[in-house]
């Protein structure tokens, strides 16, 4: 035993000396870049030593990938199968040891014992994609199990190894698992025996081989249940409709139509594939009730999304994945009862927020399951508006409904439900339908007037949306519904078998809109590089609206042969009030009173803002005396809605937030000013969100700069009411700055001081946190676009007596937005955030300032080390303002203690420093207290 142990621990030696060049520090320094951060807390240490240090080390995986004994024998006697004993675990502090079955071995290598070569294969190709992203954390740990079996060359596992170091970790696992699967069953199978092993260092990997296992033990089943089944020949009549309906479909939804307000031409028509620009998805929901505007909720989660994402806890999935059913199945809690019921079809919920794609993602799916790219399973796919249903105000069964869009199907309809597997329905926009689907009303399933057994039966249009979901109309249909977060829950108690959610762009994403959307790609480098550099636009950009609203609006500052590129907006106000001046500019001459019309549409926007209502109808304009025409099409979208047998237009702006400037405007322009006061107030108590972007506008309006264009058309903006505005907003700052007990009411804070920067006015916000003594976001998660607006804010101030950023979830980023205004306050705290040496900088920098006004400064646990710890001191040398500093729970050692004995000794301002819970020896600690009594007054804290 003992000297298989010692075989096991010197592996990685002897295969080094085995293989011509094959160097054994090499090897060491490429698996440990290689394995995931945090894999083993003995950092430093070789692999023997790791292992030796473990008990039991007989067939076991340290984290640096060694195998002991037992595997090196069976892998150079051809063994290490998945049908031979194994007890396979991953060592090490991020990656634990799976639990083992009372016969020893693991119940997922058990399962998989069970598959032929060919089913193996299988498996691999079925979730091929899921584990190129699942295995990129892991590669250091099943390059290394792989080479040592022998199943990749050493010129293998350094191509595998190179890419990683390069940070190419998509590309390393697409090569890892190219070059194993073109090895045949054998190296397949240690494969997959490896990714038991490594399962706790992946959330993802884990996932699959959990899916695997819980869905039963039998390989054949399976398969059966997850690999859709060929399709039976279509009958020669299903087959000449089903080319009719993709004909239909394909021309429906091959174009792009974008509004422009550039050109004379209201709507230009692109093909949509020249235009899609692809969105992220991940196949979860966030449970998160959504109280703030969406604009700047998403912009926020935004963050955090990150994060995980980079902890690999969400998964990204593409559009056409929506119902592969190797997906679907992976929601465990929901999809265990559908196991018991086999005939049962898939129901999949999208959210996103308003502008984010939903509605072109449909058409996309559509689109390119009439070309014949996608979900081929599926014999025909119907597609409805929510929108659209809200007109139907009679009774109507299934099949009138398909009629009415798609009359070509005629008296066929019967023989199309005689395979409801092959049916895809898709709903889009569930927010939108106004009428109310209570999925846990069981009077649905017991009263008659509630049912709607099959396609005939007449019933409400909501009976019918349910019984499709529920799998009670048609059961083994597939549906697809769309809605904004906010309409959710509504369902709750539906039978949904995956839940998504569009995330809209991430990263390149963004970069890849701008040059489709601009032909001239000298313009979408440049007007990318503005939004890229502008923290508000950059955030906003997530978003495809915002993106085509950014677009329009800055475009022409970067076309025009002489631009004043200091006139390019900067704030979302800004920005707006140029997208509106493009509409006064290029369609004004159409109308005889482009005020009065302006006029006019903002009030029903603010009336639609107020009600929650985006969709217009022509009772609405003739109630705001609207008459429909070029000019009024620059802020209305026409859209065709059914009204009973007849189609109607209905009407909505481009974007809610385009209906929210328009109804700021209106209200800046025509409100009393002795009542514009009372408007504001009711407005930002409303807890909601639905009017928190229209007061951000009325707030950036008030600044001269802002409206400056608008006004060339509109004329000057009423003094009076803006000297009310930005009263009401001096003293929200006021009020709220002293309301921040709960987090409602420190964010109803941060909003107030997002006005201000919306302002850009500096006598606003010097008269509004001039008598503040405190700013305190204490708790509450701040984000860089928070941080930069607070910046901003405090700039254009003379002095902030306190701000308290205690635990506000502040990076090194964050700090870096924070930084140019971070000298003008009397006392910062920044405890419990984590900085690191490189986010202690900017405070460094602060420090260093000529001007800096700190007298109290509190880093208490921001990860500060020796080498921050002496750049700060450094920065004092030339500080007179700094009277108290606070350094406890760091990672200081006696390293620094002679920087900061110089700074005790030569800083005459300062009254007392802390210095607990870091990691000094007893000489530091008592060479730093023997300080204390050097000067009156002087208090050193160990």
């Amino acid at each position: 035993m003992a000297e298989g142990t010692d075989r096991g621990q010197d592996l990685v030696t002897a295969t080094a000396r085995s293989h011509t060049g094959w160097k054994l520090s090499r090897l060491r320094k490429l698996f440990k870049r290689l394995l995931p951060v945090g894999s083993s807390r003995e950092a430093g240490k070789p692999p023997e030593a790791t292992t030796r240090q473990q008990s039991g080390t007989e067939g076991r995986v340290c984290a640096e990938g060694n195998l002991a004994a037992g595997d090196e024998e069976r892998s150079q006697a051809g063994g290490g199968s998945l049908g031979e004993a194994a007890t396979p675990a991953f060592r090490g502090s991020s990656v634990e040891e799976r639990p083992s079955s009372h016969h020893g071995l693991d119940p997922t290598l058990q399962f998989l014992m069970q598959w032929d070569d060919y089913q193996l294969f299988q498996l691999t190709n079925l979730h091929r994609e899921r584990l190129e992203r699942a295995i990129e954390g892991v590669m250091g740990a099943l390059a290394l199990m792989l080479r040592q079996q022998g199943h990749l060359s050493g010129q293998e596992f350094e191509k595998i190894a190179e890419l990683a170091e390069k940070g190419s970790r998509p590309d390393s696992s697409t090569l890892f698992l190219n070059l194993v699967t073109e090895k045949g069953s054998r190296a397949r199978r240690v494969m997959w025996e490896s990714f038991v092993r490594v399962r706790n260092g992946s959330p993802k990997l884990d996932q699959v081989l959990q899916e695997i296992q819980e869905l039963g033990p039998d390989p054949q089943e399976y398969m059966k249940v997850l690999v859709p089944q060929g399709l039976s020949e279509l009958p020669t009549q299903l087959r000449d409709v089903q080319q009719k309906h993709k004909e239909t479909l394909r021309a429906q939804t091959e174009t792009l139509r974008v509004n422009t307000i550039l050109m004379r031409e209201k709507v230009k028509v692109f093909q949509l594939v020249d235009r899609y620009a692809e969105l992220t998805v991940i196949s979860t929901v966030r449970d998160r009730r959504i109280v703030e505007h969406e604009l700047l909720a998403r912009g926020r989660d935004h963050e955090e999304w990150r994060e995980k994402h980079l902890r690999g806890e969400l998964e990204k999935i593409r559009t056409d994945q929506l119902f592969q059913r190797n997906y679907y199945y992976s929601f465990w809690q929901q999809m265990k009862r559908f196991f018991t019921r086999p005939t049962s079809g898939s129901s999949a919920a999208v959210a996103g927020v308003p502008g984010i794609g939903k509605t072109t993602m449909v058409q996309k799916i559509v689109y390119d399951w009439a070309m014949g790219k996608i979900y081929q399973h599926f014999q025909f796919v119907f597609s409805f508006k929510f929108r659209d249903l809200n007109s139907i105000n009679c009774r109507i069964n299934l099949r009138e409904l398909i009629l009415d869009q798609y009359p070509y199907f005629g008296n066929i309809l019967g023989e199309v439900w005689k395979n409801p597997e092959g049916l895809l329905f898709i709903f889009d926009g569930l927010d939108e339908f106004k009428h109310t689907i209570d999925f846990a009303d069981s009077r649905r399933d017991t009263e008659p007037q509630h049912m709607c057994p099959d396609p005939e039966w007449w019933c409400e249009v909501s009976d019918i949306v349910y019984s499709l979901i529920q799998h009670k109309l048609l059961p083994g249909c597939s549906v697809l519904v769309t809605t904004r977060p906010t309409a959710l829950h509504l369902l709750e108690k539906a039978e949904i078998s995956v839940w998504a959610e569009i995330l809209g762009f991430v990263g390149e994403e963004r970069k890849e809109y701008f040059h489709r959307f601009f032909e001239d790609q000298t313009v979408a480098a440049a007007v990318f590089k503005h939004v890229e550099e502008n923290e508000i636009l950059y955030t906003m950009s997530y978003n495809p609206s915002y993106c085509w609203i950014l677009g329009l609006a800055l475009g022409p500052f970067f076309t025009q042969t002489h631009r004043d590129l200091q006139r390019v907006p900067k704030t979302i106000t800004q920005l707006y009030s140029h997208y509106i001046y493009n509409i006064l500019k290029n369609h004004s001459r159409e109308i005889e009173s482009p005020l009065d019309v302006l006029l006019r549409v903002g009030e029903m926007a603010f009336t639609g803002v107020s009600e929650k209502k985006i969709v217009f109808t022509d009772g609405d304009l003739i109630k705001y005396n609207l008459q429909p025409s070029q000019f009024l099409s620059g802020f209305l979208m026409e859209l065709l809605e059914r009204e009973d047998c007849a189609r109607s237009v209905v009407y909505t702006f481009p974007h809610l937030t385009i209906q929210e400037f328009a109804a700021a405007l209106a209200k800046l322009l025509t409100a009393d000013e002795r009542n514009i006061r009372k408007l504001l107030t009711e407005a930002h108590s409303t807890t909601d969100g639905r009017f928190e972007i229209f007061l951000l506008f009325v707030a950036g309006l008030s600044f001269p700069g802002s409206a400056r264009g608008l006004e060339e058309f509109l004329g000057p903006f009423p003094h009076q009411t803006i000297c009310r505005v930005i009263d009401w907003v001096k003293e929200e700052v006021k009020r709220q700055s002293g309301n921040t007990g709960s987090e409602a009411g420190k964010r109803s804070l941060l909003n107030t001081l997002h006005y201000l920067f919306e302002s850009q006015n500096r006598g606003l916000a010097q008269a509004a946190l001039g008598s503040v003594e405190t700013l305190s976001f204490r708790g509450l998660r701040l984000t860089p676009i928070d941080c930069a607006v607070l910046s901003h804010v405090i700039g254009l101030c003379d002095t902030i007596n306190h701000l308290d950023l205690w635990g506000c979830y502040i990076q090194c980023e964050g700090l870096q937005r924070l930084g140019p205004g971070l000298h003008k306050c009397r006392e910062l705290e920044l405890q419990y955030n984590d900085l690191g040496d490189s986010g202690v900088k900017p405070v460094s920098a602060a420090l260093r300032d000529p001007e800096c006004k700190i007298q109290r400064l509190r880093l208490w646990d921001v990860g500060l080390t020796d080498s921050g710890a002496e750049d700060l001191v450094s920065a004092l040398s030339t500080n007179r303002s700094l009277t108290g500093l606070d350094l406890g729970s760091n990672s200081l050692t006696d390293r620094c203690v002679p920087a900061l004995r110089r700074l005790i000794l030569t800083l005459p301002s300062l009254e007392w420093i802390w210095l607990r819970e870091n990691q000094f020896s007893s000489d530091g600690r008592n060479e730093l207290e023997s300080l204390q009594g050097t000067r009156r007054g002087l208090r050193v804290n160990l």
